[in-house]
C-alpha cells in the first residue's frame, strides 16, 4: 500500500470546472432512465400495483438486461469508430437522450386489459426499444468519462463530482415510494395509496429530467483525446475490439469487483423493500415509503459528507485499498440489518444505512476512475484509444450481473414463500426467511468482490510508469 501523498495536479491535467460539473450532472440521467425503474419501482409498481408475478417480472428484466448487454458492445464500437466535426461521443448522446425521454413514459403504461401475459409481452417489446435508445446515450457518455483527463487523481476528482450528483438523485429515488403512495395520488374512493396512478402522472416529469440532464454533457463537455489522437487513428473492427478488450487484464479485475458488488446488492434490493413493507411495517406501504425515504436520505447525507474523505484517501493511498476498505465497511453495516430491521423499532434500520453508503461510494467514486487507468494500460498495449470498446466490454458483464440478479431477485422472493395475495398477512416463518435471505445472501457474494480488489494490479506507481511511456511514444494530450 502506498502511503505517499499525492502531488498537486498540474493545471494542464485539470478538467475545466464548468465542464466537470456538466459532465458529472449527466450521471443523474442514468438514474432517472433506468435506476429508478429497476432499483426502486419495478417490483412495487408491476407486482403490488398491477399484480404481475415477481417471477415473470424477474424474467422480463433478465431479457431486457441481456438485450442491453448485446447492444452495448455494438454501440461502444460504433462510437469509437465515428468521426464527425462534433467528435465521437456527443452526437450519439444528443440523439440518445431525446429518444429515451420520448419513450420513458410508455414503460409505465402496459395495457391492463391484455391480462398478465399481454402486459409481460408489452414490457419486453417496449423495454427493448427503450434500452436501444438508452444505450445510444449511455455508451458514449461513460466512454467520454475515461478520456477527460490523463491524471491519476483528477480522474477520481471527476468521479467524486459524479458521485455527488448520483447521491442527490438517489435521495430523490429513496423518496419516490413515499411520494407515489402519498395522499396526492390516493384512490378517491378508498383513499388507499395508488402507486400506479402516481407513477403515470410522475412519468412525464421523469421524461423531462431524462432529456434535460442527458443533454448537458454533449452540449458543454469537450472530448480531450479526439482532435489530437483519436480522430487520426485507424478504425477498430468489432471482433478485433472484443479480442483486445478480452486481453486487458486490469479490466477483468474491475469487472470482477463490479459484477459481485452488483449481484450482491441488486439480488436482494426488492427483497429489502418487501421486508421493510411486510415485516417491519406490517403491510403499511405509506409508512414503509417514509422510512425508505429517510434511509435514502441517510445514505445520501452520509455519502456526501464522506466524499471529500474518500477522495483524500484515494490520493493518499492507492485506490484499490480504499475500495477494499469501503466494501468491508458495507458488509459490516449490512449485517446490522438482522438486528435493526424490527417491527418494534422500525426506524432502527436507518443505522445500517450509514455503513451501507460505502458500497455505493466505492462503485460510483473509484471504479470509473480505475476504468480510466485501465484505458491507459490498454492504449500502451494496443496503441489506440478504445474507451468505447473497453467500457462496452465492462458494461456487458455489468448487464450480465444485473440479468443474474434480477432473475435471482424474483427467485429469492419466490423461495422465501412470499405471496402477494396475502398482503400483510404473510406467515411468520415466511417473514423471517425473507429477513435471513436479505441479510445473508449478499455477504457471501461480496467476499468474491474483495478477492478481485486484492488482485487488481494498477497502483499509483504503475500508472506513473504507463503515462511516461505513453507520452514518450505519442506526446502529451
Amino acid at each position: 500500500m502506498s502511503i505517499k501523498s499525492a502531488t498537486a495536479i498540474p493545471e494542464s491535467d485539470r478538467i475545466p470546472f464548468f465542464q466537470k460539473i456538466m459532465f458529472a450532472a449527466g450521471n443523474s440521467m442514468d438514474f432517472f432512465a433506468t435506476g429508478l425503474m429497476i432499483g426502486v419501482l419495478w417490483m412495487p409498481y408491476f407486482n403490488i400495483g398491477l399484480g404481475i408475478s415477481p417471477a415473470k417480472l424477474g424474467i422480463v428484466l433478465m431479457i431486457l438486461q441481456a438485450w442491453n448487454a448485446v447492444l452495448d458492445p455494438i454501440m461502444g464500437n460504433i462510437s469509437d469508430n465515428t468521426r464527425t466535426r462534433w467528435g465521437r461521443r456527443r452526437p450519439f448522446m444528443v440523439v440518445g437522450s431525446t429518444l429515451t425521454a420520448l419513450l420513458a413514459p410508455w414503460i409505465w403504461r402496459p395495457p391492463t386489459q391484455w391480462g398478465e401475459t399481454g402486459m409481460v409481452i408489452y414490457l419486453v417489446l417496449v423495454g427493448m426499444v427503450f434500452y436501444a435508445c438508452f444505450s445510444c446515450w449511455a455508451m458514449p457518455y461513460y466512454s467520454m468519462q475515461l478520456e477527460l483527463t490523463p491524471n491519476y487523481d483528477e480522474r477520481t476528482r471527476l468521479t467524486a463530482w459524479s458521485t455527488v450528483f448520483g447521491k442527490i438523485t438517489g435521495m430523490c429515488g429513496a423518496w419516490a415510494m413515499a411520494l407515489l403512495s402519498s395522499s396526492l395520488f390516493a384512490d378517491p374512493v378508498t383513499h388507499k395509496p395508488d402507486i400506479v396512478h402516481g407513477m403515470k402522472v410522475c412519468s412525464w416529469f421523469v421524461a423531462g429530467a431524462i432529456f434535460a440532464i442527458g443533454m448537458l454533457p454533449p452540449l458543454f463537455v469537450k472530448e480531450r483525446y479526439y482532435e489530437k489522437e483519436a480522430k487520426h487513428q485507424s478504425r477498430d473492427p468489432f471482433w478485433q475490439s472484443i479480442k483486445e478488450s478480452f486481453h486487458c487484464q486490469p479490466l477483468w479485475m474491475l469487472i470482477g469487483i463490479s459484477f459481485f458488488m452488483v449481484v450482491g446488492s441488486s439480488a436482494v434490493g426488492t427483497l429489502g423493500q418487501y421486508v421493510n413493507i411486510y415485516y417491519v411495517n406490517r403491510g403499511d406501504l405509506a409508512a414503509a415509503g417514509i422510512i425508505g425515504g429517510f434511509k435514502g436520505t441517510i445514505l445520501t447525507v452520509t455519502g456526501l459528507l464522506c466524499i471529500p474523505i474518500y477522495t483524500w484517501l484515494g490520493e493518499k493511498f492507492d485506490k484499490k485499498w480504499v475500495v477494499g476498505m469501503m466494501i468491508s465497511g458495507t458488509m459490516f453495516g449490512h449485517m446490522l440489518n438482522y438486528f435493526c430491521m424490527t417491527p418494534e423499532h422500525p426506524y432502527l434500520q436507518l443505522i445500517p444505512g450509514i455503513f451501507e453508503s460505502s458500497a455505493i461510494s466505492a462503485v460510483w467514486l473509484f471504479l470509473p476512475s480505475m476504468k480510466a487507468d485501465a484505458a491507459d494500460y490498454d492504449e500502451l498495449k494496443t496503441t489506440r484509444r478504445r474507451e468505447g470498446a473497453l467500457n462496452a466490454f465492462y458494461s456487458w458483464f455489468i448487464k450480465a450481473a444485473l440479468t443474474c440478479s434480477m432473475g435471482l431477485g424474483g427467485l429469492v422472493l419466490q423461495i422465501s414463500g412470499f405471496d402477494v395475495k396475502l398482503a400483510h398477512q404473510q406467515p411468520a416463518d415466511v417473514l423471517h426467511m425473507m429477513l435471513v435471505l436479505y441479510v445473508v445472501l449478499p455477504l457471501f457474494i461480496w467476499i468474491a468482490a474483495l478477492v478481485f480488489v486484492w488482485l487488481y494490479p494498477l497502483d499509483r506507481a504503475a500508472m506513473g510508469a504507463i503515462r511516461a511511456q505513453l507520452e514518450t511514444r505519442r506526446g502529451k494530450v
